[in-house]
């Protein structure tokens, strides 16, 4: 069948299938609203290989068709589109890009990419440099990504080969969403598969951007580029102390940034300053500052720190005023849905920390639900959800650099055999944790979080 013939095709199978069933991956927040990667300006994928504008992961599904076209042969459309990625005409690179986005977002080819990684690799870090169109720079940024959650956790010299490369776009682009979808790419590879020594490297750098409000990367006061920078600096902090690692580190590293993230609290752009706020309670949640003091033995830690390790924010009333005024916000300036967002997020953040209390965001699909009970789990789903969309629930059952992550067990009947994937060894954020004890180790939970019993729809699996 022509390509034209499968459009056609494919749009009628659309308009007889509205009243289709929706994803079986629900996303719904407990008392968390979206948080502020939610509403940054990239623009949806979906838009660029479907035609139809659909929010990534919080909309039911409306690409049934789509995906059963992707059902058929979809092994061979990842090798054509591989490719199609040399082709001359920038146009059939940026088509072949979209439909990598689609493939991978939505199917776990860790056997097909593993032979041709360096060849994707090679041609992913052409189509960024090239100078013709942003869009293909974006794109193939975006790709990138896609390739390291595929692949997982040993791909350290392909980490390598890209740093140096999305450092400079990130800098030197003139546009916006490229630089955006950089900086998500460059923290979320990272993530995967960078060492510590790199983790905390590219921490500097993202914590440049935020206290030059941009000017280190030629995006002054750009809220977008604010915003990504304050998620990914979020996300590589979870991932180097979210499981309370490296405690001293950690306090040192809060003194040097907490200055320049109470000052974007007070910035222009709703989106910078939930960032913010987040990272603020994600530092607080880590190091246990606030109202989460509880004996040490409650929560069987075998590293106690004594009192004179406590770490202590001088500035605390300070930054709970402003924090409440954020909360309550009702300046008429603001719309209507800015007002209400904001608000939602701030009194999560304020109850971390002024009161030491936990924040809860659920997925569920199936019969399962999975509770993220932690900033630092969140902060890591966020980016995950950002990179895979509406696909994130198919890398839940089949991916295991996700399953690792965020400890889930799929149904049997889902499980993946562990030969599909290459031996990889441990990036800095699962180096000398024990996943399977992991949760016993956590800080305080709420009542309610500890309390928690079966729900009546399905088993769930508590995270962070």
């Amino acid at each position: 069948m022509s390509q034209n013939l499968r459009k056609k095709a494919a749009r009628g199978s659309r308009r007889q299938s509205n009243n289709a069933s929706p994803l079986t991956v629900v996303f719904s927040n407990g008392n968390t609203q979206p948080s502020s990667r939610h509403t940054t300006s990239d623009e949806d994928v979906w838009s660029e290989t479907s035609g139809d504008t659909v929010d990534s992961w919080a909309s039911t599904v409306s690409h049934s068709a789509e995906r059963e076209e992707l059902i058929v042969n979809w092994d061979e459309e990842v090798v054509q589109s591989v490719e199609q990625l040399e082709e001359k005409r920038t146009s059939a690179r940026e088509e072949a890009l979209a439909k990598l986005i689609r493939l991978l977002s939505h199917k776990y080819a860790a056997d097909l990419l593993l032979s041709r990684r360096e060849t994707l690799l090679d041609l992913l870090n052409r189509s960024i440099k090239k100078d013709k169109s942003y869009k293909e720079n974006r794109l193939a940024a975006k790709v990138m990504s896609l390739l390291f959650i595929t692949l997982g956790q040993s791909q350290e010299s392909m980490y390598q080969d890209v740093i140096q490369l999305l450092k400079y776009t990130i800098i030197n682009t003139a546009s916006s969403e490229v630089k955006s979808m950089c900086i998500n790419t460059l923290s979320l590879v990272c993530f995967i598969a960078a060492s510590k020594v790199e983790a905390l490297e590219l921490l500097e750098f993202f914590a440049d951007i935020i206290g030059t409000n941009g000017k280190s990367i030629n995006a002054l006061d750009n809220g977008t580029s604010l915003t990504n920078a304050l998620n990914a600096y979020g996300l590589l902090y979870s991932g180097l102390w979210g499981d309370n690692r490296d405690s001293v580190r950690a306090r040192t590293e809060f003194k040097r940034v907490m200055p320049m993230h109470v000052k974007q609290l007070e910035s222009t752009t709703m989106e910078v300053r939930i960032a913010s706020g987040e990272n603020i309670a994600l530092m607080f949640e880590t190091l246990g500052i606030g109202g989460r003091v509880e004996p040490a033995e409650e929560w069987d830690h075998q590293d106690t720190e004594s009192d004179e390790d406590e770490v202590d924010y001088d500035d605390i009333d300070r930054l709970i005023r402003l924090l409440n005024r954020l909360a309550t916000d009702s300046n008429r300036r603001r719309g209507k849905a800015e007002r209400k967002t904001q608000r939602s997020a701030f009194r999560d953040i304020l109850r971390t920390v002024e009161e030491g209390d936990g924040v809860e965001e659920k997925l569920k699909f199936k019969k399962q639900t999975i509770y993220f009970s932690s900033w630092a789990k969140i902060a890591q789903l966020n980016a995950f959800r950002d990179a895979l969309g509406e696909g994130l629930h198919v890398h839940f059952e089949e991916n295991e650099l996700l399953q690792s992550i965020f400890e889930f067990s799929p149904p049997p009947s889902l499980m993946v055999p562990k030969g599909s994937l290459p031996a990889s060894s441990m990036s800095f954020h699962t180096a000398g944790s024990d996943i399977d004890t992991l949760i016993s180790k956590r800080k305080a939970k709420s009542k309610y979080l500890k309390n928690r019993k079966s729900n009546k729809r399905g088993e769930y699996l508590e995270v962070g």
